[in-house]
C-alpha cells in the first residue's frame, strides 16, 4: 500500500518537476536574450549599424549565457537587427524553424522592434521578416556560458 501511495505521489510530481525546470530554462533563456539585445542595441546605436556577434567581441564586448543557452545575431541591418537563442532544456522546436539557426530545440527571438518571444508556428518574429539578402545566419558567431566563438552553433 505504501508503494502504491508512493509511486502515485511520483507520478505527479516527476511532470510538475520537470515543467518547472523548463520555465526556469526559458526564463534564463529570455534573460540572457534581453542582456544580448542590449548591448547590441548600444553598440548599433553607438556605430550607426547593428553588430554581428563577431563585431561585438572584436569591440572587446565579453558576454555569457547561462550554461546550457547559445544565442546569436542571425540577421542585422543599420535599422534592426534579430537576435536568436535557444536552450538544450527549453523543450523541442515545435515549429522547425530552429533548422534555420540549425538548432532542434525551441527558439526565442528578439529584436530592436521587439521584445524576447518565443517562436510560434504563428509568429516567427524576427525569423519571419525577411533577412538582408534572404539569408538567416548562425555563421558570423555565437554566445554560450564560455563566453564567444566563432562560426555557427554547434551541430
Amino acid at each position: 500500500m505504501v508503494m502504491i501511495v508512493i509511486g502515485v505521489l511520483a507520478a505527479i510530481a516527476v511532470p510538475v518537476f520537470l515543467n518547472q525546470r523548463q520555465k526556469a530554462q526559458e526564463t534564463a533563456l529570455r534573460s540572457d536574450l534581453k542582456n544580448i539585445a542590449t548591448q547590441v542595441h548600444a553598440k548599433g546605436l553607438a556605430d550607426g549599424r547593428y553588430p554581428t556577434a563577431t563585431d561585438l567581441d572584436g569591440a572587446g564586448v565579453v558576454l555569457k549565457t547561462s550554461p546550457t543557452v547559445r544565442a546569436s545575431v542571425v540577421w542585422r541591418t543599420e535599422t534592426d537587427f534579430c537576435l536568436a537563442g535557444t536552450s538544450s532544456g527549453a523543450g523541442p522546436d515545435p515549429t522547425g524553424y530552429g533548422r534555420a539557426v540549425n538548432v532542434t530545440t525551441r527558439i526565442f527571438v528578439v529584436s530592436a522592434k521587439r521584445s524576447v518571444t518565443p517562436v510560434t508556428t504563428a509568429d516567427l518574429g524576427c525569423l519571419g521578416t525577411v533577412a538582408p539578402g534572404g539569408v538567416l545566419s548562425d555563421g558570423n558567431g555565437y554566445w554560450d556560458v564560455s563566453g564567444f566563438h566563432s562560426g555557427a552553433f554547434p551541430r
